[in-house]
């Protein structure tokens, strides 16, 4: 039974990490074309930083209750393009 929600808390895991993953493509998209990014943070700590000409978003959000802490980073072209 242990294993059995050890496996289910991964996967629940691996699922929040994946859509952390898409909304900072999304949010560092939206900050590349000048948009606001944090309509795309869906509820994560949003920090953005520049490297030359792009803008990177990087999202941190807890999972399964405050025991993993979550971090998905991307990078967009800044000058909108």
């Amino acid at each position: 039974m242990l294993a059995l929600g050890i496996a289910i808390a991964a996967v629940a895991a691996t699922a929040a990490q994946v859509s952390l993953e898409q909304s900072a493509g999304a949010a560092a998209r939206a900050a590349g074309r000048g948009d606001d990014p944090a309509a795309y943070a869906d509820g994560a700590a949003l920090r953005l930083e520049r490297h030359g000409d792009l803008v990177c978003a990087l999202l941190t959000r807890e999972a399964l209750g405050g025991a993993l802490a979550l971090t998905a980073r991307s990078c967009a072209h800044g000058a909108g393009r």
